[in-house]
Formats: C-alpha cells, structure tokens, sequence
C-alpha cells in the first residue's frame, strides 16, 4: 500500500508534537485510497490560526497524476481537520474509482477514458447593488437595530452626528464593525 508522507506547515501558529501527532494520526486514513504499492505520496498541510478562525489546508501531489487541493475554515482547529480529512477522503475515493472503472475499460478493449478532476470549484462573483440608505441621516444605533433586522451584512448610512457616509457590518466575531467614510475633497 502507498504511504502518505506529510509536510506540516503551521502559518502564524506553532505545531505542538501533540497537534502533529492528531494530524498524521487522522491523515492516515486516507492512505487506502492512493492505489497499491509502495510509492509514496507527498502533501503539505497547512495549518493557519487567526483571530476567530482556523484553517486546514492540504495539497496532495501527483496522486493518479492529479493533484488534489482542499481547504477548510471554521472556528475550531480540530474541525477544520476533520472536515479537510473527511473532503479529502470522498475526493480520492470518488478519484480511486474512476482510474479503476478506466482500467477496466481499457482491458475490455476501450483504449481512451477523460477523468474529470473533482475539485472545489468556485462560483464566479457577482455584483449585486445595494441602495445605500444615504437620504435620510440616522443616528450608529439606529442603523445598529436596522442591520440587525435584516439579513444583509451591513448597511450604508448617513452619520446624523458627523453627516458623513459611514457602513456598518457584521463581524466573524458576532460584533458590529463601523466604517466612517471621510470626504473625498
């Protein structure tokens, strides 16, 4: 069976041997999906920690001559690993079954196959306006309960103490965040 050799990464945090020891130990599942003998398997693992946030990232190289990217972030360490793992783990057995389905095929006399690489695909971005709520001034905490009644992430607003523009928006943290826009002359 192939091995799976890792290369820990920690980005603006420290990996503890305990930490390392949780990855390789949970990363070893995914040394059954990377085909029979006794090649090996190189990947990085990037481990970030911020403020509220932690994410896990994996780059498996040359793995049926694909390579294979995932990253996750949540708001703990120990769930973004496993959700790295668990993604990690549908992707190469989804990959595993399509070079063994093309092997077949080509013993059965099929001589060509395309293999669709299934990674994360982004969805293109989209401009959506938002009419800013500038015509009538209204006070921080009334624009505080107005985004807070709302689904939107933040609200546009004109400041009636300063008479500027100004945003507020919703923080990863839970918080409020506000943004007081200066004049542009």
């Amino acid at each position: 069976m192939a091995t799976l050799k890792l290369n820990l990464i920690g980005k603006d945090l420290e990996l503890t041997d305990a930490l390392k020891s949780i990855i390789e130990e949970k990363f070893s599942r995914l040394e059954k999906y990377l085909g029979g003998g006794k090649k090996e398997v190189f990947a990085d693992v990037i481990v970030s920690k911020e403020k509220y946030r932690a994410s896990v990232e994996i780059v498996i190289y040359n793995i049926f001559d694909h390579t294979i990217r995932i990253k996750k972030e949540t708001d703990d360490l120990y769930t973004s690993i496993d959700e790295v793992v668990d993604a990690a783990e549908k992707q190469l057995r989804r990959l595993k079954e399509k070079v063994q389905k093309a092997r077949r095929n080509n013993k059965e006399g099929i001589k060509e196959f395309s293999l669709i690489e299934e990674e994360t695909v982004e969805k293109p971005i989209r401009i959506i306006e938002v009419e800013p709520e500038l015509y009538k001034p209204i006070t921080v905490e009334d624009a505080a309960v107005k985004l807070l009644s709302s689904n939107r992430e933040f609200v546009v607003f004109c400041d009636a103490s300063t008479r500027k523009a100004a945003v507020l928006y919703k923080r990863k943290d839970g918080n409020l965040g506000l943004i007081e826009i200066p004049s542009c002359r």
